[in-house]
């Protein structure tokens, strides 16, 4: 981990603060918030419905897993599981979503769309932690983002 990392961390935890959300979600064994909920975005910046929008998976992205099983089923590997992301990755999509929405002020359906998912598509096709990525990373990730969606 590098200390840039822990600043933007420390930063979204701080804006998730300011704002009452619990940083620490209770997860399930594939990752989603096990009281259903997590943090609720359009509430913490005051939407009103609809949409509804809320943060409360952090674990691997099904239709992302799907693909990726079939590449290893081609060459013999061990399939992937649906499990939570890895701490580093659950914290830096919370200050990312926290950063996004609560600082740059975004709309909630484009932090959902535009960050959360994007993040947790690079999270489940890569086996670093965000520090470590490299460009090869983010090419796997993009060429597998365009087959599980248009």
């Amino acid at each position: 981990m590098n200390s840039h990392f822990s600043a933007y961390i420390g930063l979204g935890k701080k804006l998730a603060e300011d704002k009452g959300l619990e940083w620490d979600i209770l997860l399930a064994e594939d990752g989603s918030a096990k009281d259903g909920i997590g943090w609720n975005l359009t509430l913490c910046v005051g939407d009103v419905p609809p949409p509804l929008h809320y943060l409360r998976d952090l674990g691997t992205e099904p239709k992302v897993l799907k693909d990726l099983n079939e590449q290893r089923t081609q060459s013999t590997s061990s399939l992937l599981e649906r499990k939570p992301l890895s701490g580093p990755w659950q914290d830096f999509i919370k200050a990312a979503v926290a950063e996004q929405l609560l600082f740059k002020r975004h709309t909630t359906g484009y932090v959902v769309q535009s960050i959360l998912r994007p993040l947790r598509v690079i999270a489940t096709c890569v086996e670093k932690e965000p520090w470590e990525l490299n460009l090869d990373d983010l090419r796997l990730a993009f060429d597998v983002a365009r087959k599980v969606q248009a």
